[in-house]
């Protein structure tokens, strides 16, 4: 579940200054760096103005903290791994809050849905402006695929978002840790009434076969990319300033109304590196189950972004700029 910005943005650097009543306020840093889908600012250290006070000591200055260099060489892999991080934190944590929580059971899956959007847009706010806000490895494939990203760092973000999964779900465990022997006693169970399975990735619904769940997973992430190249795009409607709510919503969307029969992957970090973890607590179960289910979450997206994107470039053919203009 997660973005991209299909046509590239401008994203502004804040710089900190101080007023004369010694608050410190922000504006606007004019000092920025193409990048191949987005623009960032390179923050030096005259960028950080502080109070007198504080510029005494150098290591208020985050410039002046160790491994510069290299954090802001590795940047666009760090800001995937921890937005990652944080979609896995909050859209998994939901559905362990709901698995223990059973006093609104009604409204359940409906609060599910509401939690992946809303973290997905927290998440992007913290790095689309840095990397992206890829978050998938099917988005960033799809979009090298159509020459908008770089192969040249397809692996290494789909490293940071493998691992930026696998992470939130050791971390989400450990909050959760009493709980779960609450709940079934210290017995863990994959499936069941004292199933917690589902916390951590994607399984079909009973009765539904692995043809029609891949089916979904091809529909549900191809319209996932459709519409984020639509709100993108400049020429059309975009949602400037306010991509983060508009890809939520989306998820939102796919999750209340076309997810519910696979669990709506639409990412495979998003199901493989919890699944991977959740190995640690049911052995092989999570990758036997289903008749070996894995496979689809895990690979079905990267067709359904590709043919969104796809779709989205065949068909929707709005008026060129320079003719509107």
């Amino acid at each position: 579940m997660s973005s991209a910005e299909p046509h590239g943005r401008a994203d502004q650097y804040y710089a900190a200054s101080e007023r004369p009543d010694g608050n410190t306020r922000y504006h606007e840093h004019p000092k920025v760096v193409m990048m191949p889908e987005h623009e960032i600012a390179i923050p030096q250290a005259a960028d950080y103005e502080l109070p007198e006070v504080l510029a005494m000591h150098p290591m208020y200055d985050p410039t002046n903290w160790p491994l510069y260099n290299l954090r802001y060489r590795f940047r666009d892999y760090f800001a995937e791994f921890w937005g990652t991080f944080l979609l896995i934190l909050f859209g998994d944590g939901v559905v362990a809050t709901v698995t223990f929580n059973t006093t609104n059971a009604a409204s359940a899956y409906l609060a599910i849905t509401f939690g992946w959007g809303i973290g997905l847009a927290m998440a992007l706010y913290c790095c689309m402006g840095v990397s992206g806000g890829h978050l998938n490895p099917a988005v960033t494939f799809a979009n090298a695929l159509f020459g908008k990203f770089s192969w040249r760092k397809v692996p290494g973000y789909m490293l940071a978002q493998f691992l930026g999964a696998f992470v939130a779900a050791a971390t989400l465990y450990g909050i959760f840790r009493d709980q779960f022997d609450e709940f079934d006693g210290g017995n863990r169970q994959l499936m069941g009434p004292q199933g917690t399975g589902g916390i951590w990735c994607t399984y079909a619904k009973p009765g539904n076969g692995k043809f029609f769940s891949a089916f979904s997973e091809i529909v549900n992430t191809a319209v996932l990319l459709f519409v984020i190249y639509s709100i993108g795009d400049d020429r059309l409607t975009p949602a400037k300033h306010h991509l983060p709510i508009a890809i939520g919503l989306l998820v939102f969307a796919i999750g209340n109304c076309t997810g519910w029969v696979t669990g709506y992957a639409i990412n495979p970090a998003r199901d493989f590196g919890p699944r991977v973890f959740s190995t640690i607590l049911y052995g092989s179960d999570p990758f036997t189950f289903g008749g070996h289910y894995f496979w689809v979450p895990l690979t079905m997206p990267f067709v359904g972004a590709v043919l969104g994107i796809f779709v989205y470039q065949f068909f929707i053919l709005p008026e060129p700029k320079s003719k509107k203009e």
